[in-house]
C-alpha cells in the first residue's frame, strides 16, 4: 500500500511544478504577445522636436467623450500628407511617409497592449482628468504605459497591468476599489 502510494505521488510532485512554470509561462506569453507593429512610430522624435505637444494630440477623446485609444492613419496624414514632399532641409515641414500608402485612413497599424477583457471597465478621461484639492493632475499617461516621450519604437515598455497595480493605484490616489468602479 505505502509502495503505491509513493509510486503516485512521486511523479505528481515532480511533474506538477513543471506543469505549473508551463502554463503560467504560456498564459503570460499569449497575454504579452508583441502587439503587431505594421508602421513604425517614433514617439521620442514627434514629442522631442515638439510636433506632438502630449500624448492626447494623437490619442485623444472623441467628442463624445469616448477614449480614441490606438490611432488611425489618418492622424499621421493629418500631418503627413500622403501627396507631400519626399525631403526638406526644414525640420518642421511634415515629409510624406510612402510606407503610409498602403494603408487606409481608417486602418490602425498597430496592435494595442493593453486590451481589457468584457469584464473590465476602464475609462482614460475619468482617470486622466481626476484632480488632487491643490489642482495637480492625480495620473499621467507615464504611471501605466511608461516613459513613451523617449521611446524610440512603439514597443511596451511597462509591462502588464495586473488587478494588484490598478488597485495600489487606486489606494494611493484615493479611488475606490469596490469591484463595481471597474467591473460590471
Amino acid at each position: 500500500m505505502k509502495k503505491s502510494l509513493l509510486l503516485f505521488f512521486i511523479p505528481l510532485v515532480v511533474i506538477l511544478p513543471f506543469s505549473f512554470i508551463i502554463s503560467e509561462r504560456g498564459c503570460s506569453d499569449i497575454m504579452q504577445k508583441d502587439a503587431e507593429k505594421k508602421l513604425v512610430f517614433k514617439h521620442k522624435f514627434h514629442l522631442k522636436n515638439g510636433i506632438v505637444k502630449n500624448c492626447e494630440d494623437c490619442h485623444g477623446y472623441y467628442s463624445d467623450g469616448r477614449f480614441k485609444g490606438i490611432p488611425t492613419v489618418k492622424t499621421c496624414t493629418d500631418c503627413h500628407d500622403r501627396k507631400g514632399p519626399l525631403k526638406s532641409d526644414d525640420p518642421k515641414v511634415a515629409l510624406q511617409k510612402p510606407e503610409i500608402n498602403k494603408f487606409r485612413d481608417t486602418d490602425k497599424p498597430w496592435g494595442s497592449f493593453a486590451e481589457q477583457p468584457d469584464l473590465v471597465y476602464f475609462s482614460h478621461k475619468v482617470v486622466m482628468t481626476a484632480r488632487f484639492s491643490d489642482g495637480r493632475k492625480k495620473v499621467r499617461c507615464g504611471s501605466c504605459h511608461g516613459d513613451k516621450a523617449n521611446s524610440e519604437n512603439a514597443k511596451m515598455i511597462k509591462g502588464k497591468m495586473l488587478m494588484g497595480q490598478c488597485m495600489d493605484c487606486h489606494t494611493t490616489l484615493h479611488i475606490s476599489n469596490k469591484c463595481a468602479v471597474c467591473h460590471d
